[in-house]
């Protein structure tokens, strides 16, 4: 299968972070080999194919694994690793260390996603991280000396009280790290996580906008580009394998929690940790209609500052974007939200901001 990923969910971590609404436990040894060992079902039963393009290991936190069971879990996919051109895994700074990094590289792993969220220390606390700015400076350096040169930083902001000043100072920090990659993602207070049951204020829409325009300004000073909504990037540094989510192509998922998309179907692993690690996970199906295909297209191409091939569309679609939509386009071009050229559709900075009404406006 051309161009194929894989996510491997691993659930554990060291901490819950009050903000977290993912798939995730408290890391406890116990868990590891019966959890290792649905994960190789789980390998068999999606028939994952070991031609792969990519593999993304999410959570949870990966890295707060011990060090001999990130080596069980690094030889499980070895022989789906051979072909892959990207392969990464998530750490958080407090569990990372250079042996660790070590043992990445020697498994072939060339790229780091590093939950960092702010570099503001009394922040860090009142989300429940247990790192510092300090401790980011010196993990860096770590992660530069074991070999890494593709990685990434994920920055939170509309943190509870946040400013622009204080936005622009982890800003300024956040790009002392010299990272080719940054991820950036707005606070959302879910229902369920300490953050809702304390009752943190949320930014308005009018403070988040704001400071998304500011990250936006200042990363793209600074040589930055701005390849999909939430994501920078050096170029040449794209994450391939979050591409294939955004250009809708196949992936497989493996893991509690994890989604995968093949053959035109979404699924998702569900059911807990305890029937997880029984064998009696629960995995819902969901089949794309015709209609989801073309509301999934839309939405996430025009995520990508690249948009869309116009020939891309005729042929995944089946029809013509332009004679389908002539109207719909007129009016979101003329209103400045999207851009047809001769070859290529993709929204303008604002279509972006608005996305969900540019593509509402072209189907309904």
């Amino acid at each position: 299968m051309i161009n194929s990923g894989l996510y491997v969910h691993i659930p554990f971590c060291g901490t819950i972070c009050h903000y977290c609404d993912f798939v995730k436990v408290i890391y406890q040894k116990k868990w590891i080999k019966p959890y290792l060992k649905e994960l190789k079902r789980d390998l068999s039963f999606f028939n994952v194919e070991k031609d792969l393009n990519t593999i993304y290991i999410g959570g949870g936190t990966p890295s707060s694994l011990h060090y001999y069971d990130l080596r069980q879990l690094f030889e499980l996919l070895k022989p789906y690793a051979m072909k892959v051109k990207e392969y990464t895994i998530e750490a958080n700074i407090e569990s990372l260390t250079l042996k660790k990094l070590e043992l990445m590289r020697s498994y072939g792993i060339n790229r780091l996603s590093v939950g960092i969220q702010t570099t503001s220390d009394a922040m860090l606390e009142k989300l429940n991280r247990r790192h510092t700015y300090k401790m980011i400076k010196e993990k860096m350096r770590l992660i530069k000396k074991a070999g890494f040169t593709n990685f990434s930083v994920d920055l939170i902001y509309g943190l509870p009280g946040q400013t622009l000043a204080d936005l622009k100072i982890d800003l300024a920090n956040i790009l002392k790290l010299n990272a080719p990659y940054i991820s950036t993602y707005s606070l959302t207070i879910e229902e369920g996580t300490i953050a809702s049951i304390n009752k943190w204020k949320a930014a308005t829409d009018e403070e988040m906008r704001a400071m998304y325009d500011l990250i936006l300004e200042t990363l793209r000073e600074k040589g930055y580009i701005r390849y999909e909504v939430s994501n920078f990037a050096w170029p040449g540094y794209e994450s391939m394998h979050n591409k294939l989510y955004w250009e809708n192509k196949t992936y497989f998922g493996i893991g509690l929690g994890a989604s995968g998309y093949i053959n035109g179907k979404r699924y998702l692993i569900e059911g807990g940790l305890t029937r997880y690690v029984k064998g009696e996970s629960i995995i819902s199906v969901d089949e794309i209609t015709p209609e989801q295909y073309i509301e999934e297209y839309l939405m996430l191409h025009l995520r990508l500052a690249q948009g869309f091939l116009l020939s891309d569309f005729k042929k995944k679609v089946g029809f013509s974007f332009l004679e389908k939509y002539k109207e719909q386009i007129k009016t979101l071009v003329e209103s400045g939200l999207l851009v047809v050229t001769r070859e290529r559709v993709f929204a303008t900075d604002e279509g972006i901001m608005l996305l969900d009404h540019v593509v509402l406006t072209l189907i309904m």
